[in-house]
């Protein structure tokens, strides 16, 4: 359980760098952390939302995201329903900084750099965080999207990294983003406190 949610909450950083953007386009998606196996899904990035697709344990999980409801709607197909959970920006530790423009306080992006990922021109970019123990931070902003579509992210955690593929611009269903008709409501499911501390 644990490790799914560090895995969706390095996800939730590269979504937050998305939204932080004009850019609105689909993709698909490939993460990974360490040498656990890659986790592959979809994404879909519309104003301030984003829907991202994956399997878990062979379930499919579809997450909207909605920073300005400051919200996070996780849908589960196979059950017919789906869970809310309250999302802040604020919070997202270190990774925030993909927001673009980071709290001169917490580090400076410094670019290193040209590189082509997946078809599409990037500027590097690393983050110099002034407190060296939150880790490395480096990222791939498009140039024609201005937004990153690869970042790699290293810690005490190890290292998570997703990065955007095929990668489709253009208008996105606003009917991506809503609750099914049908799908019931349930409660999230408690945390150890443990696991919560670490």
């Amino acid at each position: 359980m644990k490790k799914r949610f560090s895995s969706f909450a390095a996800a939730c950083l590269m979504v937050l760098a998305s939204l932080a953007q004009a850019a609105e386009f689909s993709a698909d998606m490939v993460q990974l952390h360490d040498q656990e196996p890659a986790m592959s899904g979809k994404v879909a990035i519309k104003d301030s939302r984003m829907r991202m697709e994956t399997t878990m344990q062979g379930q499919a999980r579809i997450s909207i995201i909605d920073p300005a409801a400051k919200k996070v709607i996780l849908l589960l197909p196979a059950m017919q329903s789906y869970m809310e959970m309250q999302f802040d920006a604020s919070k997202a530790g270190p990774g925030a900084a993909l927001l673009g423009k980071p709290d001169p306080e917490i580090g400076q992006w410094r670019s290193v750099g040209t590189e082509t990922v997946d078809g599409w021109e990037c500027e590097k970019r690393v983050m110099d965080f002034k407190d060296t123990t939150k880790g490395g931070l480096t990222a791939w902003f498009a140039v024609k999207l201005d937004t990153p579509i690869k970042f790699v992210q290293t810690g005490k955690g190890g290292t998570y990294t997703i990065e955007y593929k095929n990668i489709q611009p253009g208008t996105v269903d606003a009917a991506q983003f809503a609750i099914p008709a049908g799908y019931q409501k349930m409660g999230m499911p408690a945390m150890p406190k443990a696991g919560m501390a670490q």
